[in-house]
């Protein structure tokens, strides 16, 4: 190859590399500048022209700035990390009260399949199956009598040994999205009748009839999810609009909400073991007026149990707990908001309260 050949050449991808350059950047100030002046009105079509369907390709959205923000200038961080800082076991059974419930650390979309396949693996005919609103319901199942280890073993065995089998049984899961983001939670009712009764006498959402059975189900619910929904990435299109959490933190200029989509008893409970688990010192609690005093401050390190401090609560806090705040849990319908205090009344900084909810919102399960 010639010297000038050579010369060509290197002016040629010079050119081409200065061209896709200018590309970007005139692509880059195209949206900036649109972005600054915000969307254009539509095309006006005249009067006896067909009017076709116009399909904005960059629509501007509108800004939502709850803490008046839009004309201050500052860095913008990295955005916060999708998982927790603190070990939670995979897949478990909690309880609270009389309810009990099947936790994972997995989005319901990767969920609802194995739930699904466990019925009908255990030859648990279902009768209706919802993934839009994670609801599974079987059939009148019969079954002979006993522990609840041998109901849910006689309900397995479907029409098998039919002239032995004494009651029928219903049984109703549910798949919601967890407290924290990408987890889920499963509830099982069941109720029962005798062979012959009326199953409009059946009344849900009372809790189940026979918690043995109901107990028996969901341990080996969660063993067999423990055995295989690692092993499968399968999930659900249609179980997507399951994704959401249950926890809402809504971001205010004056005063921040964390909001739980819960049963006050749920989010007291909640909230007192993420103030546990984040190691968030409680100088104070009262239930029945719904608060925890607690001294916050920003990086706080990580100390002595959330029990062992309650205990200790009448000792003068040490200089490195922070400033004390007051929690106040408020139930608004079908919803608890807890707020934070200074005192009864007086509002705290409202980038510290955010901060305090955001870490309770991190450690809430």
């Amino acid at each position: 190859m010639s010297r000038l050949s050579q010369i060509l050449r290197v002016v040629l991808v010079t050119v081409l590399m200065t061209v896709s350059l200018s590309g970007c950047w005139f692509r880059n100030t195209e949206i900036r500048d649109r972005l600054e002046r915000g969307s254009t009105p539509a095309v006006v079509i005249p009067k006896g022209l067909d009017e076709p369907v116009f399909v904005d390709l960059m629509p501007v959205p509108e800004v939502d700035d709850p803490k008046g923000l839009g004309k201050s200038e500052f860095k913008v961080g990295p955005p916060d990390s999708l998982s927790t800082t603190f070990s939670v076991e995979k897949i478990i059974i909690k309880r609270l009260g009389d309810q009990r419930w099947v936790f994972l650390d997995v989005p319901p979309p990767s969920v609802w399949p194995h739930v699904v396949r466990f019925w009908e693996d255990n030859n648990l005919a279902i009768e209706n199956s919802n993934p839009a609103t994670g609801v599974i319901e079987t059939q009148w199942l019969a079954s002979e009598e006993g522990t609840g280890e041998k109901v849910f073993e006689s309900l397995k065995l479907g029409s098998f040994l039919q002239n032995r089998k004494t009651q029928r049984h219903k049984l109703r899961l549910r798949i919601e999205p967890g407290v924290r983001s990408g987890s889920t939670e499963v509830f099982l009712e069941q109720h029962s009748i005798p062979m012959g009764g009326d199953p409009n006498d059946v009344e849900w959402n009372q809790g189940s009839d026979d918690v043995e059975l109901e107990s028996a189900i969901l341990k080996a619910l969660a063993y067999n999810l423990g055995e295989n929904i690692t092993d499968e990435r399968t999930i659900s299109l249609k179980a997507s609009s399951l994704a959401d959490s249950r926890t809402e933190l809504v971001v205010d200029q004056d005063q921040p909400v964390l909001k739980y989509r819960l049963d006050f008893n749920r989010a007291w409970a909640t909230v007192g073991a993420a103030l546990e688990n984040a190691s968030i010192n409680v100088e104070d609690l009262n239930r029945s007026e719904a608060y925890f005093y607690v001294y916050y401050r920003e990086g706080q390190e990580v100390k002595k149990g959330f029990f062992k401090r309650l205990l200790t609560r009448d000792k003068k806090p040490e200089e490195d707990d922070g400033n004390r705040y007051q929690l106040r849990l408020v139930t608004q319908e079908d919803e608890v908001h807890v707020s934070v205090y200074l005192d009864q009344s007086l509002l705290p900084d409202a980038d510290i309260a955010e901060k305090l909810l955001k870490v309770i919102k991190l450690y809430s399960t």
